[in-house]
C-alpha cells in the first residue's frame, strides 16, 4: 500500500516539474542509495542522525529531512537551483528512504532499559558461566 502511495506522489511530482525532474531524480536516488546503509538498521557512508531524549531515541531519517527541507522550502518559494532540480532530488530522497526500508516509519524508539538482558547468554557444552571459562581453568587445575 505505500508503494503504491509513493509511486503515485512521485509521478505527480514529476509530470508537474517536468522532464528534467526525472534525469535529476534518477541520479539523486542512485546517489542516496549508494550513501546510505544497505538494510534497516545497517550503517551507511554518511551516518543517521540520531538524538537522544530522556528514555528515547530520535531517528532523523535522511527522507524524515529532506521532507521537511522540501516542504519548508516549498511554503517560502524558495530554491537552491531550478525547482526541477531542487525539488526532483528531494523527492527521490524520500522516495528512496521510503521504498528501500521497512523501518522508515519508526522516528521515536524507546531507550532498551536493560541492555545486559538482550545479550545471549554464553553456555555452550563445558562452559558453566558467563565469562566462558571452563571449570577447570576457574579452579586452577590443568588436565
Amino acid at each position: 500500500m505505500r508503494k503504491k502511495i509513493i509511486l503515485i506522489s512521485l509521478i505527480a511530482v514529476c509530470i508537474f516539474l517536468g522532464i528534467f525532474c526525472y534525469k535529476t531524480w534518477f541520479v539523486a536516488f542512485f546517489a542516496t542509495k549508494y550513501l546510505s546503509g544497505r538494510t534497516d538498521g545497517k550503517q551507511g557512508i554518511v551516518r543517521s542522525i540520531v538524538i537522544p531524549w530522556r528514555n528515547y531515541r530520535l531517528h532523523l531519517h535522511h527522507w524524515f529531512l529532506a521532507l521537511i527541507v522540501g516542504g519548508i522550502f516549498a511554503v517560502q518559494g524558495f530554491c537552491i537551483l531550478t525547482p526541477e532540480i531542487f525539488y526532483g532530488g528531494l523527492s527521490a530522497i524520500v522516495f528512496q528512504g521510503i521504498y528501500c526500508y521497512e523501518d522508515w516509519y519508526r522516528i521515536i524508539k524507546r531507550k532498551k532499559v536493560l541492555p545486559t538482558l538482550e545479550q545471549p547468554m554464553a553456555l555452550v557444552a563445558g562452559n558453566d558461566n558467563v565469562t566462558g571459562e571452563s571449570p577447570t581453568m576457574m579452579t586452577g587445575i590443568a588436565s
